[in-house]
């Protein structure tokens, strides 16, 4: 008799056990093929065409507006004067992949130099200097380009102030890029020196033996370039 008690016992274990059993496999199949299903139909990573490394031989539009040409020359030896012109325009060409293609064409108004002080801006016009109303803008254009870091190269050109054209030499730090769908940025800050007379810029004020105005022009160049991606097609 105890025996028989023991069987049925056993035996309704095991009846009770077994929906439990096949209900725990049937979650655990239920949760391996949600995560297979999960996995599969997750959206995939697209490759944006405009976060891409920009291709060669694009045209780009010096933007003004988060631009900037400015100058330093020294004043007395222990002291400078830092200017900039307010207006001018650009374009190049640029491979962040070979840094020897890039070109540039930019000029800006010389009656747009600006040092802060109204007085020293109209001398600066002047025939002693820019000579304004006789040569109204300073040109540059590349000759060619030579990368000589990661991110930097030099970018050898001619320069024309007061109609005077010098050969010149940019050095150029690679900043990067920024792109968008509907545009691509390149970024820049560029640095050149240049002799004063060289342009025929020779005025010279004397105090107490000590030249009032240095001959070494220190160019500085701050530059963002955009490609509008319409025109690319």
């Amino acid at each position: 008799m105890l025996l028989n008690k023991l069987k049925k016992y056993i035996l309704k274990s095991i009846i009770l056990a077994l929906p439990m059993s096949c209900y725990a496999k049937s979650i655990e199949s239920s949760i391996e093929k949600n995560n297979v299903i999960s996995i599969e139909s997750s959206p995939k990573t697209k490759k944006n065409k405009s976060i891409e490394s920009s291709p060669a031989n694009y045209e780009y539009e010096i933007n003004p507006l988060y631009s900037k040409i400015y100058f330093e020359v020294d004043h007395l030896v222990v002291s400078s004067v830092i200017g900039e012109f307010k207006y001018f325009e650009g374009k190049f060409k640029f491979n962040p992949k070979d840094f020897s293609k890039t070109e540039l064409i930019a000029n800006a108004k010389a009656s747009s130099i600006d040092t802060g002080f109204n007085p020293r801006n109209e001398h600066l016009k002047s025939a002693d200097f820019f000579d304004v109303n006789k040569f109204p803008l300073l040109t540059f254009k590349s000759t060619s380009a030579k990368k000589t870091g990661k991110n930097t190269l030099d970018l050898i050109g001619n320069m024309t102030i007061k109609g005077v054209t010098k050969p010149v030499i940019f050095k150029i730090i690679y900043k990067g890029e920024f792109n968008t769908k509907d545009d691509i940025k390149q970024s820049f800050k560029a640095t050149a020196k240049i002799n004063r007379k060289d342009f025929g810029m020779n005025f010279q004020m004397i105090f107490e033996a000590t030249p009032a105005i240095g001959d070494i022009i220190t160019i500085s160049i701050t530059s963002e370039g955009i490609h509008k991606l319409s025109e690319s097609t």
